[in-house]
């Protein structure tokens, strides 16, 4: 539950502030690993799907999907978000863990509304309609959540031949 509250807070704080709200979002984030960094690779998989987020968001970028207001790379906020959100995945939403086709359908559906919040919010322009930006977001998110879990899922066997 406090996994799911700091991750909301982080989100709403970067999208309405962005690059101010970074310190209390990364002092979040590092006390979440303080705590959890050392159990099944955790500080890895943050790392990972973090990396994963921040070059899927620059290609979209790149591909004129999504424009950030006076940057020519993602902003400092959104990687900030990325490493936030991945502290989630073996959090608030591991429930998700074992049902990949519940992945596939809370990445399609759901995932890509925060893009949409974002963009209500100004923290990001679509150059294409809201519906097509959507429909490319669905496919991409639907894909990388079962990515997120097999990734997680790795990184938790490594942890447990090591033991």
């Amino acid at each position: 539950m406090v996994n799911l509250v700091g991750f909301n807070l982080s989100w709403l704080g970067l999208i309405y502030w962005g690059n101010a709200f970074i310190p209390l979002s990364l002092t979040l984030l590092v006390v979440h690993l303080y705590f959890f960094g050392h159990k099944n690779n955790e500080l890895l998989l943050v790392l990972t799907i973090t990396m994963l987020g921040v070059f899927v968001d620059s290609l979209l970028q790149y591909f004129n999907v999504f424009v950030f207001e006076n940057s020519f790379h993602i902003p400092l906020w959104l990687i900030t978000l990325w490493g936030c959100f991945a502290a989630t995945i073996s959090h608030s939403l591991n429930f998700l863990s074992r049902y990949k086709i519940l992945q596939l359908l809370v990445g399609a559906l759901l995932a890509p509304l925060s893009y949409i919040a974002g963009y209500k919010l100004d923290a990001v322009e679509f150059t294409l309609p809201i519906i097509s930006t959507y429909a490319i977001l669905s496919i991409i998110w639907g894909v990388l959540f079962i990515c997120f879990y097999a990734i997680k899922d790795i990184l938790a066997d490594i942890e447990v031949s090591h033991v």
